[in-house]
């Protein structure tokens, strides 16, 4: 991956995380305290140095709340230390960075930065206004320590999965998830919770949850309550469980019954232990059939694309996988 491709992917994770935990306080503006929730999250270096500290999610988000209620409290305006709600990102629209969060993550792409994770997390922590080293303070997490770390680990690299095979369209991404594993395997091992984290699912026939293949229905509104256009002969699924190793993998493929040259999907799961709370592998794969002629010139120029979509995809059920814990 490229410094400007995983650049991007980052911004884009951790874009998609600041502004789910910005709709729990009912604002659109995204700020650098988001930003700081988000990072603590990520399964990169940046959310690993963080998590090293001690800074947990719920430990950070309290650090947040106390941090806004003291700087109210001065002007003499209480709040309420339960507003904050439950995640509606996904059933809202609107939301936007602020000006001072839109130059740390320049700033984290500018000069020898990678844009990675660690790199937001520099800019975050050096950011002028005061507001994320008042948070950090809070947390028993020391600014100059966090730099000092941060500067140590900035030669870190990320290598990519390698791809499931040659002619099927395969993506993989890790995730950190702030859960027990065991709570992470009981969301993802049970067919009737498959729409939990799969927003293109909307139910699951699983009365008999030991059959290992159940009748599935295809979402057709949008979280926000839109309808979705969904052709007849893909409006029924089959869910099959392919693979399954309690509590470290499970592997599920989805097909389309009444529509015969559709593609099967499948979407596996690596669980591993991890501090303050698990590591999560997700690996979408589209198995196609091989391809000949002027196909194979037409996959090969739409490559990008694909792994555009693919990575939408993987982003999409990462969050709906976080979203259940957090």
């Amino acid at each position: 991956m490229s410094r400007l491709t995983h650049a991007a992917a980052t911004m884009h994770t951790l874009s998609l995380a600041a502004m789910e935990e910005a709709s729990r306080f009912g604002v659109r503006d995204t700020d650098i305290d988001h930003l700081l929730l988000a990072l603590t999250i990520d399964s990169e270096t940046g959310g690993q140095t963080l998590r090293g500290m001690g800074v947990s999610l719920e430990a950070a988000r309290a650090a947040v709340a106390a941090q806004h209620a003291s700087q109210l409290g001065l002007v003499g305006i209480a709040t309420d230390p339960d507003s904050p709600g439950r995640i509606v990102f996904h059933e809202t629209s609107g939301y936007e960075w602020t000006d001072r969060a839109i130059t740390v993550l320049k700033d984290a792409s500018s000069g020898e930065r990678r844009g990675d994770s660690a790199a937001v997390l520099r800019a975050l922590v050096d950011e002028p206004s005061g507001l994320i080293d008042q948070i950090l303070r809070r947390l028993d997490a020391d600014p100059d320590t966090l730099r000092t770390r941060l500067d140590e680990v900035q030669r870190l690299r990320l290598i990519p999965p390698a791809p499931a095979g040659h002619q099927n369209l395969s993506g993989s991404r890790s995730v950190f998830v702030p859960a027990p594993i065991e709570d992470v395997w009981a969301l993802l091992s049970a067919p009737a919770r498959i729409p939990e984290w799969d927003q293109g699912i909307a139910a699951v026939d699983a009365d008999d949850e030991t059959s290992g293949s159940w009748e599935a229905e295809t979402a057709t509104t949008l979280p926000d309550g839109k309808p979705m256009q969904v052709k007849d002969e893909f409006r029924r699924q089959r869910v099959h469980l392919a693979q399954r190793e309690e509590p470290t993998s499970i592997q599920w493929l989805f097909t389309h019954p009444d529509a015969a040259r559709s593609n099967p999907r499948s979407v596996a799961f690596a669980l591993e232990h991890a501090a303050g709370g698990m590591q999560l592998r997700v690996t979408l794969t589209w198995l196609t059939p091989p391809s000949r002629g002027g196909r194979r010139i037409v996959r090969v120029l739409m490559k990008p694309l694909f792994r555009f979509v693919l990575f939408i995809q993987l982003t999409q059920l990462e969050s709906g996988i976080t979203r259940v814990f957090r």
